[in-house]
């Protein structure tokens, strides 16, 4: 008899054995349901016999009243009943193993699942997530909308036991190409899947062996709608942010108040996160430079969007590291004088440098709007806040010859991130500059040579002398 044998089993291994039993038999009613074997029956009762047996120990083990049997009168006639008390409730049920399946639910309803449905695991996914982790509210909002965005009513109400991986692999297809997803919304619709397949396979479940879903993304992108991934073709060019510039001056100098047009030229000076731009105070402006410090988030309270001021910026990741500064030149500066001088006139007194008339503080979907319609009326393809940061990036700072570290510092996030998403070469000016940088280089030589007066084609580099041999060396080399 092996140590395995030998070794009694954990309160763990029992639920893992009655969930494996379940599993069996609803893949073997499955095959029955579908042709594929015939003569189960006696075996599948065998199983449940097994199943049952567990939770009867299980219950028994815990439960601590008598069950006993009883009748209840219905319609004139006599009716058996198994009964017990369980705390304040005394349930009662036509069947001895009925009565022991609802006990075992009231004990072991936590640890042992009855629900295998895909939905039921995303949700109990989810609230593992917001109970081990506390997610911010908008990523649990991303989660479902994310579900209803592609995952079916039949996926859903599927028990995932009998997902196989070539069914799955199917369905992504299928959903890929159906619904024309981008790359990026693949990637949304693998992270629900992995979400419900990674909770089932963890140790402490145990629903399923190993996941289903595939490792790889490549044979679905192939199918997916591309997008635009090169920074160059995600940023507003710099005739387009001329055109911006030059509609919303005209624009703010022709109304009486007009913040987000305001928060909007900043925005394209200063390259902000959409969500930096409302939470912005005045205490955060010196003579030298804008400190970046916060953002504007929101969530979901009784079913309407509430916005909140967030101490730390995105990629300070919720850990306060006060932020980071944006030097302050001229055309900032005349932005913000206006602003605040306007406030002044209107008698608005706010903390907010992009306030409202009420004084409080714009926000992130207002921003986000008035961006967009300026984008619309002016026949641009790009209409996003992001546009700026990596307009900002690649045609002012890196013409500038501001060092990567200095330009990542200025933006908020990594080096690494700013070479690869925020940094472009200008193709036409950069083959320019070499184009001209070669030519002088060739001219230089060649009035070198003319001076030299080395016949054109002939090498002018000195040939490498080799060092005298010693005569310890050479007898060494000999002997070899």
């Amino acid at each position: 008899m092996s140590l395995q044998q030998n070794t009694p089993a954990t309160e763990s291994d029992v639920f893992n054995e009655i969930r494996n039993i379940q599993t069996e038999i609803l893949n073997l009613m499955d095959l029955k349901n579908k042709g594929m074997v015939e003569s189960v029956d006696v075996v599948i009762h065998e199983l449940a016999k097994k199943e049952f047996s567990l939770k009867e120990k299980k219950v028994l083990e815990v439960h601590s009243y008598a069950i006993t049997q009883t009748s209840i009168m219905k319609n004139g006639k006599s009716v058996p009943k198994w009964q017990t008390n369980c705390g304040d409730k005394r349930p009662r049920c036509s069947t001895y193993e009925a009565l022991i399946d609802k006990l075992y639910e009231h004990y072991f309803g936590k640890t042992a699942i009855t629900d295998y449905s895909f939905k039921a695991i995303f949700e109990l996914a989810v609230q593992e997530k917001i109970d081990t982790e506390r997610p911010k509210e908008k990523t649990i909002r991303d989660y479902y909308s994310s579900y209803k965005a592609f995952i079916t009513d039949e996926l859903g109400a599927k028990d995932i036991r009998l997902i196989k991986a070539t069914e799955l692999k199917k369905y992504i297809m299928d959903t890929v190409i159906n619904l024309n997803l981008t790359e990026k919304r693949l990637l949304k619709l693998k992270g629900i899947l992995n979400l419900v397949f990674n909770y089932a396979t963890y140790p402490e479940h145990r629903i399923l062996e190993f996941s289903p879903v595939p490792p790889s993304n490549r044979q679905f992108k192939r199918y997916s709608r591309p997008v635009k991934t090169k920074p160059e073709e995600k940023a507003f060019q710099p005739t387009e942010l001329e055109l911006i510039r030059k509609h919303l001056w005209e624009r703010v100098h022709s109304r009486e108040y007009d913040i987000n047009g305001y928060a909007i030229l900043f925005a394209s000076e200063v390259g902000l996160r959409e969500g930096e731009i409302p939470s912005l105070k005045w205490c955060d402006i010196t003579d030298t430079a804008i400190h970046i410090h916060s953002q504007q988030n929101d969530e979901r309270r009784d079913g309407k969007k509430v916005f909140y001021y967030n101490p730390t910026t995105k990629n300070e990741k919720g850990i306060c590291r006060d932020g980071r500064y944006f030097p302050m030149h001229k055309k900032v500066k005349e932005i913000l004088d206006e602003v605040k001088a306007k406030q002044e006139t209107l008698g608005i007194e706010t903390e907010w440098v992009f306030a409202r008339r009420d004084g409080s503080w714009t926000t992130t979907v207002a921003y986000s709007e008035a961006l967009n319609k300026v984008a619309h009326k002016l026949g641009l393809s790009l209409s996003n806040n992001h546009a700026f940061r990596i307009a900002l990036n690649s045609y002012v700072l890196v013409p500038m010859g501001i060092p990567v570290t200095e330009r990542a510092q200025m933006l908020g996030h990594s080096v690494d991130t700013n070479l690869r998403h925020y940094t472009f070469a200008r193709t036409d000016e950069y083959l320019s500059e070499i184009t001209n940088k070669w030519n002088d280089f060739i001219d230089k030589t060649r009035e070198v040579e003319k001076k030299k007066e080395v016949p054109r084609g002939t090498s002018n580099v000195v040939p490498f002398q080799a060092k005298e041999k010693s005569l310890e060396s050479s007898k060494t080399q000999a002997s070899f």
